[in-house]
Parts: C-alpha cells; structure tokens; sequence
C-alpha cells in the first residue's frame, strides 16, 4: 500500500506538474483523490514528498515557494527523456513519412505525446500539416525490422516486388517470383524507405523501395562485407535513386543555385565562380536518368559540361520534352 502511495504520488507529479506550472499540496491532494481515487492526508503526502526530495530518491524532483501564494511550497518532476522540440521533431517526422498509414500516425503520436507531462502535451496538440497523401502498406513494419534482422545477421533476403500500373492496381513483377539479394543498408531518402541491395548472379548494386516489397523472408544463405564498399559515399552518389555508372561530373549552374548545389553536396562541394553570373560544380556522381531528371528541375539555369555521355542524355530528353509540344 505504501509503495502504491509513492508510485501514485509519482505519477500525479510526471503527468501533471512541470517546471512552468508545478503543483500544490492540495492540488496533489485532489488529484489522487479525483483520478487515483486515493484519500490521502496531508501527512501522507509530505512523506512522499520528503522522499522523493532525499538522496534515496532516483527522480528529478524540485520544490520552491509558491509565486502566487509565498507561505505554500509547490511541487514538480522534471521530465528528463526529451524537451518539448525533441518530440516536436519525432512527431513531424511521423506526420510527414508516406509509409505510415494515417492511423498508424495517429497511434505513434499519442504515444510520443505521453512521454511528457499533460500540460506539455497540450502544447503538441497541434500536427505538421501534410502535404501529399499518405498510403496503406501491409506488413511494412514487418518488413522494415525483417530487412535490418537480416542485415545485423549478415543473412540474405528474399522478396516479391512490384508497382502500380494505370489502373491503380499493384502488379508484381516476374510473374510474383522472388529476388534474392544481398541487403547492404536500408536509407530514408525523399519520404521513402530504400533498400540498397546487390541480387544474386548480378553484378550492379541497386535501389528497392521497400513499400513496393511484399513477403520479405530471410534467406539460408549468408555473406560477408565487401571490402572497400562505402554504403554513404554509395548513397551520396545517386540522384534521385536511380542507379547508373559512377563518372567525373562537371556542371555549370546560376548563381541563385548557389544554396540548391550546397543543400544537395554540402559546403565541401568543389565550385568554382566563372565570373559571367555562373559557378561550376565538379564532382563524383552516378550517370543516369535520374541525374538528367534533376538538373532538367532546374531548367535553363543548370547546363551539364562532362561527361559527354551524360550531355547526349540531356539533348535526348530535351528533345522529348519538345517533341510533346510540337
């Protein structure tokens, strides 16, 4: 009964003080009473108290006089886990992550909403307005933690993958036959989760989204790391996930891109100012559509000089792009 006493006593101060609005004796008091249904003395309270304000004591408790009131002590736990931007980051990237059904969402919230009191929970009340849909995928908790078990394993993986066609239904591909990989890593890249895997008898590594994976299931069969294989300097490499054959890139681009190209290479980016209202960029990247995709955002702003491969892409997919409206 008495351990019942404190842990209630604790849990009325964790849920309903904090720094900015601690709690009375007999606010405790009343709130045992109407939400524990505890009828405690006063006595009783000021024993817990005294403990939790001893050296025994595990918890962050504070006491100070009351600011309205300078005859009365007022009472609080500090809630040391997170501060109040700590769950605002979590909760953001809960809100904006696709993957995550919309009652998912809801679910994880209020659960990281229960990490802190109730009056800094009401200060999170408010959610990240979403800006594209969020969509339903089965089992894809299942085969997030299937994928990173395999991978802290060293183990192999089969899948079945596929994609939506015009009618919006999910077709596999192979006729639903499984691919078998090798899983490097697992990166969140533009609100999506990849796998970056090598499949068995192939020699290119490449790019899975993992809500288009279904059946994930750990392979018999084991690997070892490559040597010399940098999974981040791999990533660092990709546009726009798109696999291809890693080249020198030089780029030209105006220099309002200045903070596009820092965003994207970070501030060790190699650029060099051509003095006429443009900087070039030079630098390591991977040769494919989805790198032709990306300086094409930036239309007459961005010109690609070298390699020549990846400058005979851009003319190709110009071409396209005004043959449409031709």
């Amino acid at each position: 009964m008495i351990r019942d006493r404190l842990l209630a006593v604790v849990n009325c101060l964790a849920t309903y003080s904090s720094e900015e609005e601690p709690l009375s004796l007999q606010e405790i008091k009343k709130i045992l009473e109407s939400e524990y249904d505890l009828e405690l003395t006063d006595k009783m309270i000021r024993k817990e108290l005294k403990f939790l304000e001893s050296a025994e004591s595990s918890y962050d408790f504070f006491t100070r006089r009351s600011a309205t009131n300078h005859r009365e002590n007022v009472f609080y736990l500090k809630n040391t886990a997170f501060e109040v931007h700590e769950l605002r980051y979590l909760m953001d990237a809960i809100s904006a992550a696709k993957f995550i059904s919309p009652k998912d969402t809801l679910e994880l919230i209020y659960k990281i909403r229960r990490f802190t009191d109730e009056k800094t929970s009401k200060r999170l009340s408010n959610q990240l307005v979403k800006s594209e849909a969020k969509i339903e995928i089965k089992h894809f908790a299942d085969n997030i933690q299937a994928i990173h078990e395999a991978i802290r394993l060293n183990k192999c993986i089969k899948f079945q993958y596929g994609r939506y066609n015009v009618d919006k239904d999910f077709l596999l591909s192979r006729d639903g036959g499984f691919y078998e990989v090798i899983p490097f890593g697992v990166i969140w890249s533009q609100e999506f989760y990849y796998l970056i895997a090598q499949e068995h008898g192939q020699e290119n590594i490449k790019q899975y989204r993992i809500d288009r994976m279904s059946n994930v299931l750990e392979s018999d069969k084991s690997w070892i790391e490559y040597p010399g294989f940098n999974l981040e300097e791999y990533v660092s490499k990709l546009f726009n996930m798109y696999s291809g054959e890693v080249s020198g890139l030089a780029i030209e681009f105006d220099n309002h891109l200045i903070s596009v190209v820092i965003d994207r290479f970070g501030l060790d980016a190699k650029t060099r100012n051509l003095g006429n209202g443009r900087f070039l960029l030079e630098v390591e990247g991977v040769v494919s559509m989805g790198l032709v995709r990306w300086l094409l955002t930036w239309g007459a702003d961005a010109k690609a000089v070298r390699p020549a491969k990846l400058v005979e892409m851009m003319k190709k997919e110009i071409d396209r792009y005004a043959g449409l409206y031709t």
